[in-house]
Order: C-alpha cells, then sequence, then structure tokens
C-alpha cells in the first residue's frame, strides 16, 4: 500500500530526517520525496491563505500500521508546532480497503 506523508506546521522545516530516510530506504519502502518551496511562492486557486504544507514522502508499505511506525521516526511527529499526515493513496479500483 502507497501513503503520503505530509510534513506541515509551523517552525523549522529543514529538520534532519536522516533517520526516517535510512530506515526506510533500507527497507525498500521508501519511494520518494521532496521538500516544498515556501507557501508564499505558490499560486493558489481560488486564492486564499498557503497552507503550512512544506515537505512530503511517499511509502509503499505492507499495511498502515508500517506507515505509521515510519512517519513516527520522522522529527516533525515530535516538534512543537508540526505534524505528519499520514495518508493511502488510493487505486482507481480501491482494492487496498
Amino acid at each position: 500500500m502507497k501513503f503520503l506523508l505530509i510534513l506541515q506546521g509551523d517552525g523549522e522545516a529543514r529538520l534532519q530526517r536522516d533517520e526516517f530516510e535510512r530506515v526506510a530506504h533500507d527497507a525498500g519502502e521508501l519511494v520518494g520525496g521532496e521538500l516544498l518551496a515556501d507557501a508564499q511562492l505558490s499560486v493558489r486557486l481560488p486564492d486564499r491563505e498557503p497552507t503550512q504544507i512544506d515537505g512530503y514522502y511517499v511509502i509503499d508499505v505492507e499495511n498502515r500500521d508500517r506507515a505509521v511506525e515510519l512517519a513516527r521516526l520522522l522529527p516533525d511527529a515530535q516538534a512543537a508546532g508540526r505534524s505528519v499526515e499520514i495518508r493511502a493513496v488510493m487505486h482507481p479500483a480501491a482494492v487496498d480497503f
């Protein structure tokens, strides 16, 4: 199952995420991820306040529990004012649910 780990919140966006990346990569579960440019540089349709999303990872794991386990390795999950949203990536037939 693929999951999107959405890094969001106030505070330091440049946290060290080496442990998460090493563990997920070594297990073959890290599909990819990127830090995003500052929200003030984005274009929003319709025009409204920018969201506090500043990065993401895509992981491919056995189940939701493993996604949560990996997400807990991210410093964003413990840093004040930051969070990690874990969202399943849907398949056309929703076969994983």
